[in-house]
């Protein structure tokens, strides 16, 4: 019996809040409205944006004069030359095309002539396999062959192609 009280009493209460809120929000829209129309008139002369409150409840907002706040405040100018090469290695998300094919060291080939895979290593000891069709470097070389002492890889720079030949270096 205490139970079925209890909810009884939560359930007039919700209703009772719920339409106080919204005998409040009736009362409220106007005096809103009016304080806008106040401001605005008041704003006029100056450059400050401006909020008003349609008969909707909907806001607009006017930037106008106001600088963007998604501009950064700082600008760093790089030299072209390297804007240029960070902006291709910035570009791809595969390690094997962020440096250029000359710090590249062939530590091993394994295979027979039908299919061969390379391992390379680069300047941070960290190795990578590589297979016929692989794309290295900065300039969109391309690896063509792959013998059983060194890989071939075509780079193609303004529609000319420049053969590179990374040759395994054999421990004596």
């Amino acid at each position: 019996m205490k139970r079925i009280k209890t909810i009884i009493f939560c359930s007039l209460l919700f209703v009772l809040v719920g339409s106080g809120f919204a005998f409040c929000e009736d009362q409220a829209l106007p005096s809103v409205e009016t304080e806008a129309a106040e401001t605005e008139k008041s704003v006029v002369d100056m450059v400050i944006p401006t909020v008003t409150v349609s008969e909707d409840g909907l806001y607009s907002y006017n930037p106008l004069g106001n600088p963007d706040p998604f501009k950064p405040f700082v600008q760093v100018e790089l030299p072209a030359a390297k804007k240029d090469e960070e902006k291709k290695a910035a570009e791809s998300i595969f390690p094997l095309q962020r440096v250029s094919v000359g710090n590249f060291r062939v530590v091993g080939i394994a295979g027979d002539q039908s299919r061969r895979v390379a391992v390379l290593e680069d300047a941070a000891r960290k190795f990578y396999p590589i297979f016929v069709g692989t794309r290295i470097g900065l300039r969109n070389g391309k690896v063509t062959e792959i013998l059983a002492d060194r890989v071939v890889v075509d780079e193609y720079e303004d529609k000319k192609v420049k053969r590179v030949i990374l040759k395994l270096r054999k421990n004596i």
